[in-house]
Formats: C-alpha cells, structure tokens, sequence
C-alpha cells in the first residue's frame, strides 16, 4: 500500500494551534499525521499527536544554519528533508503550516498525485517577479526562476530528493557571501522542481476553494468560515496572536464603532487577548489615539485595565552607556531621550556604540512599583538584539537584575510585536535599565515602563 504523510508544521504551541491540529489530523485521512515541530526555541508539548522535532541546525543534512535566526523562515524546505529521512517509503508529503484550516481530504489529494505522478501541487506558481527581493539570487542558478505561495504543498517523494541534491550543490558553488547567491524557499521550491525531467506541477486551486487562502487579513479560528466543506483558509489564528496580526492594518480609530469590522472580528477574541495590542497600535498609529478614550471605552466595555496604565517612563531623563557616529544625537543623555519621547516609528530612537553589555536607563522620578517593560525594536537589524535584561535601581548606582529574556527569537516593535517583561509582583525602583546579553550596537526604537494598575 502506497504511503502518504501529512505534516503539520509549527514552531508554537498553544490552546488554538491544538485546535488547529487535531483539525488537520481529521483532513488527512488514512494518510499518516505527525505535528512537525520547530524546537529551536524550546521543546512543544504537542500532546497525544505524533511528533517529529528539530530545530533549525540542518549541519546533518550539510545544509548551512544560514540566515542566522530566521533559518526556517527562509528555507523553509529544510523540514522536509527531515520528514523525507523519517519515513523514506512515502510516495507523497504533504507540509502544512500551523495557520492553515484545510477542509478537504488530503488523503484523497495525496492518493491522486501519487496516481497522476505529480511532483508538487501548490497555489499561484507564476514566473518569479523581477521587481521582488529573491528573484536576483534565483537567476544565479535557475534559467527560468518562479514564485509560488505555499502555507500548504503536496510533494513527492522523488521532488524532496531532488531539492536537497541541489541546495547541497548550490552551497558546495557558494560565493564568500552566501546572502548574495543563497535562494530562499519561495522560490528555490518551484523553480528547482520545474528543472526535473518531466516534472508535472498543479495549481492547489483545482481541488480546492481557496476564496479564503491568501497572505492577510487574518481569520479566526473559531469563524465557521474557517471550516466550510471544500476550503483551505488561511490565515487562521486564535487568540493574542490573531488580534496582533489582524490590528496591525487597522485604524485603531474604529474601536470606536461599535458597528465597525474591528469591533465585530474581535469580537471573536477574549478582551485579555486584545487589549494590549490595541493600546500599541493606538499608540504607534499616526496620529496616536487619545488614550483617555480608551480608558472610558475600556471601563464602558469591563476590559482589563493592567493594559492602560500610565507610561512612566515617558519624557523623564534617560541616559545610554555610549554614543557613536550613528547617534542621533551628540551625548549619551540626549540621545536616550529619543526612545521615551512617545514616538513608535520603527527606526532607531538612541544608538550605542559596539562594545560588550551595553544598556540604556530611565530615571522615573521617585521610586515606583514597576509590573511591566514594554521594549520596541527598531525593525532593520532586529536580529543585533535577541537576548536583553531588565535591572532595576534605587539609586542608579546600585542594581538588581530583574528580569532577562535568554532566547534568541526576533521581536518587533511598530508592527505590533514588542517583547513585554512582566513583573509579578511588580518590583521597586526609580532606575529602570534595559541592557544587551553581548557584544553588538544597541538601538531600540521606544521603551516604556509601567506600573501596577490599582483598578485592575
């Protein structure tokens, strides 16, 4: 009997991707299901369901950890090698990610790939743009590079073989600078498999509605469109993660309105799951909103209110521990005023030079119960900073380290994904320093402290 494996592939776990899950695990039929973790970060307590893991170090496979923390993001072909090596008798895969609901059998689409010997089944192939950033490092190896988006891919077993032979040529051929010649997955997947003799690519669109299939804007998993017969939606998230992306292109003014399309979606969202997103991107949104309305709004509506608390550190005297050519201002006291003057714009509000732990601090004023730290990345170079500490300091000279985040996971800022520290209890201080876990340039966009909210 032919095999087929079905592969959901994710790097989080939670309440909604379980869902998402044991959905998939329904659509895949006879076929074999296994939940592809990424574990780069940390282990994933998948549950009861079949689990191949990894992390993004490929070295086995002589594949290059390359571009350093978003391998998987990039290449995003290199699970399937892993699930090619797990279960090499398989005739066809299908690699699933975490976000899309499928409503078809894929048991069924797999059975007639392997039936038609089709080597990939994805959505929009079309030839590779020439204005589009990959399309230069396609050329350098493929006569006629193509795009294709791909949440969901069927592939053959024979395609997986082949697309590893050529990225391990392609490396062995590679220039000084890798990133130059270095083809990543939206267009390294179709333009390789094309190449293959008597190579047969169809549209995922002949077996499926995909009315609902596309890069933005979000559904929520528990919208019935999500789970019509006959669709493959996506994407699909639940919860934080699904108010993060959805008011990412939203005028935050709408909340307003009751009738309005931000309302009625996140309606769909418990309050805790959107609150603070909303305050970020009514915040960064140009003009900021009034957060008094906010306030009234919040209290109007019985949302919890940790989220609207006052900005401490807006305003006060800040400081940095080194200025540089980049600075945007000449001394380590100006220039730290510029990621606490309220103004979130993804660039880099203070600059530090290169050297080993460097920090920037906040004077509050008078000592303060501290319960949150909200960092915003300056969104070009992110990856400089993934390891940061939060200290605090009674006299500025003295201090405690309150808080670290040790893993190595990009976050953002303007688009809606700064890193929060959370304090529980909230600790005291006047001084409030976020410094670096290594040796780099530092240059966050904006920093924001808060304190414990006593209506909360």
């Amino acid at each position: 009997m032919t095999e087929f494996v079905v592969a959901f592939r994710t790097h989080v776990w939670n309440r909604h991707v379980a869902v998402m899950a044991g959905r998939l695990a329904k659509a895949a039929g006879a076929a074999r299901f296994v939940v592809l973790a990424d574990e780069t970060l940390a282990p994933l307590a998948t549950g009861p369901f079949e689990t191949i893991a990894h992390t993004d170090d490929f070295s086995g496979f002589g594949l290059p950890q390359f571009p350093r923390l978003t391998v998987l993001w990039y290449n995003a072909d290199y699970p399937l090698y892993k699930l090619r090596q797990q279960f090499p008798a398989a005739s066809h895969y299908a690699l699933v990610e975490y976000d899309v609901a499928v409503n078809i059998n894929l048991h069924d689409l797999l059975a007639h790939a392997a039936e038609q010997r089709t080597d990939l089944v994805v959505h929009n192939l079309q030839p590779s743009s020439p204005h589009w950033m990959w399309t230069e490092t396609a050329l350098k190896h493929f006569a006629r590079p193509l795009q294709a988006f791909f949440p969901l891919l069927i592939i053959s077993g024979r395609a997986i073989d082949h697309l590893l032979a050529r990225r391990l040529a392609i490396y062995r051929d590679k220039t000084p600078q890798l990133h130059e010649d270095w083809p990543f997955c939206e267009t390294f997947i179709p333009s390789a498999i094309a190449e293959m003799p008597d190579a047969r690519i169809e549209g995922l669109a002949s077996h499926a509605d995909l009315a609902l299939y596309r890069i933005t804007p979000p559904l929520h998993v528990d919208e019935p469109e999500v789970t019509a017969a006959g669709t493959v939606c996506h994407p699909v998230l639940g919860g934080a993660a699904f108010a993060e992306k959805f008011l990412k292109k939203r005028n935050p003014e709408e909340i307003f309105d009751p009738d309005s399309v931000l309302r009625r979606r996140l309606a769909w969202c418990a309050p805790e799951d959107f609150v603070e997103a909303l305050l970020r991107r009514a915040r960064s949104h140009q003009p900021p909103v009034a957060e008094d309305r906010l306030m009234a709004l919040a209290a109007e509506l019985s949302w919890p209110r940790a989220f609207l608390g006052r900005n401490l550190a807006l305003g006060r005297p800040a400081t940095q521990s080194s200025v540089c050519e980049w600075s945007p201002k000449p001394t380590p006291e100006a220039d730290a005023r510029g990621a606490n003057n309220g103004e979130i714009t993804g660039g880099p509000g203070f600059h530090t030079g290169f050297e080993a732990e460097p920090w920037w601090q906040v004077d509050l004023g008078e000592e303060t119960a501290v319960a949150r730290v909200v960092v915003y990345n300056r969104m070009a170079f992110r990856e400089r900073c993934t390891r940061m500490t939060v200290s605090g300091s009674a006299d500025g000279m003295d201090w405690v380290l309150r808080g670290a985040k040790l893993d190595g996971g990009l976050f953002g800022g303007v688009d809606g994904r700064p890193h929060v520290f959370r304090f529980s209890p909230a600790f005291p201080a006047r001084f409030v320093r976020v410094g670096m876990i290594g040796t780099e340039f530092l240059h966050f966009d904006e920093v924001e402290v808060y304190g414990q909210d006593p209506l909360a």
